[in-house]
């Protein structure tokens, strides 16, 4: 043990942040260690071997120190010994401990808080050589993914353990650099998966590139435009999200692109030899129009989800939220510039490359239940959307390909059709007047079916629709069995607290934090260590930082404001300290936090005005300091030398700690403080340590009551309330985002939707998403900390995007296409929609699952949290949420804006101001089905199939 201890005690630059002997340029001997119990004063660094009579000796004495009734002899004893000590006969600990501490400031600095970066850097170079001398000493050797300090430290048998904050700190850096490497996991991973999913490298690489390059184009917006130069591990976090919502936003657009491809007005313009330039500017238009509103209600509410987290008070978690919302929006706005452009140069010049998949397929190969049949007159200006432009109807008349002779005589009631502008061809007319359309009827070929596609028509949509007693049991069995699912959830997820503990980033085989549970945890408690430190100052009337920015923690942190009525010379105020000293010794606590019904342990409290009143009785034969023909300056005088004196005698205060008591700043006693142990343990539940804060708060209003000036402000500050108030601030934060992303959320499912209907069983889903995934959370054992704060809210940006998706082609299923019945539009946006969402969620599912190799318990975490989103999401999406529309879903315009508008009688007028516009095509009114089942499943007859008109 003394050869371990002198390998950190011999280390070169030690002698720089060492305790000084008094003005001596030596480092003070530390007594809390192992080489100074046994070998005493003055001991060797060579650690020669003790005889075993001097090894018992010095043992014996030990424990009978501890059984001594004086807790000044008991407790300096009990910090060597194990917790089970006291349980043995004859007595003996099989664990003990050492404390080394260093001074402060550093030379060339006046304080502490003296250029604090600086300082800190000093201390933490120190620490590198410490962990390189401890490493190379015990054979440790650090690998990626592996930390030296997992390993087992042993020196001749003893197994041996170390921690020092700064230590951590170091060891925080360099994990995050390893778990930093995983993301090129990730990056992998999504991009196999979208080459497989677009079958092109190409489209893959760029989409990539496209989406890589938002995060560094973001960090510059960040850095320069909102002035954030704050960066931690927590950002690091961004770079898995942006990848799985980058590449979301992709498949949306890919898929757009791909089904424009059987749109009907594109499948007129391919029968009709339209020519690929026009034909393709139609795909394009139509694959723009679809996706641009999709992704953007979705990047929209996931960029106000993130920016819930940006106004929390807690300055990581708000900076964190900033950088993932600009990278939210640089995305969105990367898909709807570049990415139409790289699917244009993907299909003009790589489409029928080796590098593509899709190199022997034709560039439009359409069945022959696609050609369809139309007028010439309706191919010029209907397919198109809108009437073309002289221009635009000059270039078609242009076109050598088409073939007029080719044109079939157009039917009356297409023609009809032509002239009301309706663009759906009679194929499509014919489909809607079977109200009961068949499932499982592709409308992508096999050879273009991706396995996604292949899940949701020989699968999903079969076991969904499939009836028994005209019940479709298996959409019953699934809805209502999430909606039993979702309500226990949030019972679970109402059960969430802030931590009982700090947060724990370690993994558990981690020396570093074994050490912090160990100290705790393992030895006895006679050492105070484990509990709140408590300050008591008196003379401070607050704390200025003009030039403070929050985003540079560690810089300007601001000066102390003294209090100038503070005067400690006249005797009034010297024994309302006593009174202070008093009032702390017996303060009263029931609550939870405290032990022994007292707040402050009475040995603890390190009241220096007697020892200092003692000294100066000694010196000036019998005097009191608070004899009224003292003058100020003689008291202060004295103060000031009394306070840079070695203890002498009785004077149990040695000159470092009379420094910190003693506040003369250039030259004037400026504040004068009581230290304090409270009965609190550091490790208490933060919502126990909040009653154990009030009972402090009560002891110094009682403290200030009846105080002369100048010491009626004293405060009890501890550096644990802190990390209190940092958890307050997190829950606060948490509740907050949820109080902003939730009504958010609503109403863009209202602007996306238009429908209130589908509106409310979207948000009902969402409210189920978050409440499971906070419910595995609690199953887990966790705490409402920093992971699962910002998990509750970003997890309803994430579960957003599903419904919005599946919703909105619900509902535009009636709009654009016609559909009127929930079984049709159910089928319709199954198959529009759910491939999507499944790449998708694919997509972010496996850039979270390297998470799961990081060493920082934070990203395992991060990563289960992200991997039951996903899997939340898209089983409440498309089992409860659609399975709820197609039971007791909106039928014809049931639940839509102009539908709630007419029957309040305010559509006329919300028309005329322009709040109002309806679609033509939107169904009217619906002719119920007489065969109906009870809960209204099978589609309504539309009023078409009578006249065979839309």
């Amino acid at each position: 043990m003394c050869q371990v201890e002198q390998e950190f005690l011999t280390i070169r630059e030690y002698q720089d942040v060492c305790i000084l002997q008094s003005d001596a340029r030596i480092c003070k001997e530390a007594e809390d260690t192992i080489t100074f119990l046994f070998y005493g004063a003055g001991a060797s660094s060579s650690c020669p071997l003790l005889s075993a009579a001097s090894v018992n000796a010095t043992s014996t004495r030990l424990y009978n120190d501890y059984l001594s009734s004086d807790p000044s002899v008991s407790e300096p004893a009990a910090f060597f010994l194990d917790v089970f000590t006291p349980d043995r006969t004859p007595t003996f600990t099989v664990k003990t401990r050492s404390r080394i501490e260093l001074g402060t400031p550093l030379a060339g600095y006046r304080s502490s808080a003296d250029e604090f970066a600086e300082q800190s850097e000093e201390y933490q170079d120190f620490y590198e050589k410490v962990k390189d001398v401890f490493f190379d000493f015990f054979g440790l050797q650090s690998e990626w993914l592996n930390s030296a300090y997992r390993q087992k430290a042993t020196h001749r048998g003893l197994r041996v353990k170390w921690y020092s904050i700064q230590l951590e700190n170091i060891e925080n850096a360099e994990t995050i650099l390893g778990d930093l490497l995983l993301t090129i996991a990730s990056i992998a991973f999504v991009f196999f998966w979208m080459a497989y999913q677009m079958k092109s490298i190409f489209l893959a690489s760029l989409a990539m590139f496209q989406i890589v390059i938002s995060i560094p184009v973001s960090i510059v917006v960040y850095k320069n435009v909102f002035q954030i130069p704050y960066f931690s591990f927590l950002h690091i976090l961004v770079v898995f999200l942006v990848l799985g919502i980058g590449a979301d936003d992709i498949f949306v657009f890919y898929d757009g692109w791909r089904l424009s491809e059987h749109d009907s007005d594109v499948v007129s313009m391919i029968n009709g030899n339209f020519g690929d330039s026009l034909i393709l500017k139609k795909r394009m238009s139509i694959a723009y129009q679809r996706t641009i509103s999709a992704v953007f209600n979705t990047s929209f509410t996931t960029t106000v989800a993130f920016l819930a987290t940006a106004v929390s008070p807690i300055m990581p978690i708000s900076t964190f939220g900033i950088l993932a919302a600009v990278c939210i929006i640089f995305n969105f706005v990367f898909v709807i510039t570049v990415f139409p452009a790289v699917i244009m140069c993907h299909h003009l010049w790589f489409i029928k490359k080796s590098c593509s998949v899709q190199a022997n397929e034709k560039p439009y190969d359409i069945t022959s239940d696609e050609k369809v049949q139309i007028p010439v007159v309706e191919s010029k200006q209907s397919v198109m959307g809108n009437k073309l432009s002289t221009v635009e109807l000059t270039a078609i008349k242009a076109e050598s390909t088409i073939n007029l002779a080719s044109n079939v005589v157009p039917k009356e009631e297409d023609m009809h059709d032509a002239k009301e502008g309706n663009r759906r061809s009679s194929v499509q007319l014919d489909e809607n007047v079977n109200p009961n359309i068949d499932p499982n009827r592709n409308d992508v070929s096999d050879s273009d079916m991706t396995v996604l596609d292949k899940f949701v028509f020989k699968a999903y949509l079969p076991a969904m629709t499939y009836e028994k007693w005209r019940v479709p049991v298996v959409a019953v069995v699934v809805a209502f069995g999430l909606l039993i699912f979702g309500v226990i959830a949030i019972g679970f997820a109402s059960q969430l607290g802030p931590p009982p503990e700090p947060e724990r980033w370690f993994p558990e085989d981690h020396m570093l934090q074994q050490m912090r549970d160990d100290w705790i945890e393992d030895f006895v408690r006679g050492d105070l260590d484990p509990y709140v430190q408590l300050f008591i100052p008196f003379g401070i009337a607050g704390f200025e930082r003009p030039g403070f920015n929050r985003f540079e923690p560690a810089e300007n942190r601001g000066n102390v404001k003294f209090d100038d009525s503070f005067d400690f010379h006249p005797a009034a105020s010297q024994r309302a300290f006593l009174r202070a000293c008093d009032i702390a010794s017996n303060f009263a606590c029931d609550r939870e936090a405290c032990e022994e019904g007292l707040l402050i342990f009475p040995s603890s409290v390190r009241c220096f005005l007697p020892s200092f009143q003692a000294w100066y009785a000694n010196r000036t034969g019998g005097l009191s300091t608070e004899d009224p023909s003292l003058s100020r300056e003689h008291f202060l005088g004295n103060l000031s030398e009394y306070r840079s004196t070695e203890p002498i005698g009785t004077d149990t205060f040695s000159r470092s700690e009379k420094q910190r008591l003693i506040g003369f700043v250039d030259g004037n006693l400026r504040y004068v403080r009581i230290d304090a142990v409270t009965t609190m343990l550091e490790s208490t539940a933060t919502i126990d340590l909040v009653g154990g804060r009030g009972r402090v708060d009560d002891m110094t209003d009682e403290i200030n009551s009846g105080a002369p000036a100048g010491m009626d402000d004293s405060f009890g500050t501890a550096f644990v309330f802190v990390w209190v108030e940092a958890e307050l601030g997190i829950v606060q934060g948490f509740f907050l985002g949820l109080t902003l992303c939730f009504p958010v959320a609503f109403l863009v499912l209202i602007v996306a939707t238009s429908n209130t209907v589908v509106s409310f069983y979207a948000i009902i889903s969402i409210g189920f998403i978050v409440s499971s995934v906070l419910g595995v959370a609690q199953w887990n054992g966790w705490s409402l900390g920093i992971a699962e704060a910002i998990a509750a809210v970003i997890v309803i940006g994430f579960s957003v995007d599903y419904v919005i998706h599946l919703g909105h082609v619900f509902v535009d299923a009636a709009h654009s296409e016609g559909l009127k019945g929930r079984k049709e539009r159910f089928v319709h946006a199954s198959k529009k929609m759910i491939p999507t969402v499944l790449a998708g969620a694919i997509t972010t599912f496996g850039a979270a699952l390297p998470l799961f190799a990081c060493q920082l318990t934070f990203f395992p975490k991060m990563g289960t949290i992200m991997t039951s989103t996903i899997a939340f999401s898209v089983l409440f999406s498309i089992g409860f949420f659609m399975g709820f529309l197609l039971l007791i879903g909106p039928t014809g315009r049931i639940g839509d804006l102009d539908w709630i508008a007419e029957k309040l009688g305010l559509a006329r007028c919300l028309e005329r101001c322009g709040c109002l516009k309806r679609n033509p095509r939107a169904p009217q009114k619906h002719v119920e089905d007489p065969k109906t089942s009870a809960i209204g499943l099978h589609d309504s007859i539309p009023e078409s199939a009578v006249t065979n008109k839309v």
